[in-house]
Order: C-alpha cells, then sequence, then structure tokens
C-alpha cells in the first residue's frame, strides 16, 4: 500500500486514510492496526487504524500547537469496552502524515459510534 507521499497526494478534511505503521511508543503508541468488537459481537481482527481529518490548519494556528507547517487535526477511534466507542484527536505537521497514511475507507467503529451518539446502540 502507497503513502500519500508515494503517491503525491495531500491530505483532505473530511476523509479517511489508514496508519500505515505503528506510531509512538509506549502507552502512547497508536498501533496501525487493532482487534474491534461492535456492539452486536461481531469481531475485527487485524482491523486497519483509520484517522479521520477533521482540518488541515496553517502553521502555529492557536490551539494546535506550534509547528512551522501546516498541521492536519485528525481523529481516531477506540473501543476501550465492547459496545463503547471513544474519540481520540491528534495532530501531525503535514509532511509527516502523508509519509504515515495511505487512502483510508470509514471503519465499521464509525457506524457504532454514529449509533452510540445517537442513543441507537
Amino acid at each position: 500500500m502507497r503513502s500519500l507521499k508515494d503517491s503525491g497526494s495531500s491530505p483532505q478534511k473530511g476523509n479517511w486514510y489508514r496508519l500505515l505503521s505503528d506510531h509512538g511508543d509506549g502507552v502512547g503508541m497508536l498501533t496501525k492496526s487493532w482487534h474491534y468488537t461492535s456492539p452486536s459481537g461481531e469481531e475485527y481482527r487485524d482491523n486497519p487504524r483509520q484517522l479521520y481529518v477533521l482540518e488541515v490548519v496553517e502553521p502555529a494556528t492557536y490551539g494546535v500547537g506550534y509547528s512551522p507547517e501546516d498541521s492536519v487535526l485528525c481523529m481516531w477511534l477506540n473501543a476501550p469496552s465492547p459496545g463503547r466507542i471513544t474519540v481520540h484527536h491528534l495532530s501531525f505537521p503535514v509532511p509527516q502524515f502523508v509519509e504515515l497514511v495511505a487512502e483510508g475507507e470509514e471503519p465499521p467503529e464509525y457506524a457504532d459510534l454514529m449509533a452510540q451518539q445517537s442513543g441507537d446502540a
């Protein structure tokens, strides 16, 4: 699978991107795949970690943290227990983001998050 950098693409607001490798280390590590169990009990082993781009911001944007480069604000989803989806946010400088991700798709846990937020789960 080719990274955004290798494909000559740039991150776009509102798109999902697949993490190509583990990022970080220790407790804060974001893994490229994970085991997800839906509220209905369906299991997704080696579920690809998807990042959703909320915004691409200019350097030194207030509230994002200082970066001398444009940054990608994104969210990723986790399930600390079956049926409970949590949302996490992080930012990357664009040059780093395009090396870490490839084009992705909406993950199964996103529909479960929408159901959870609407009270249907």
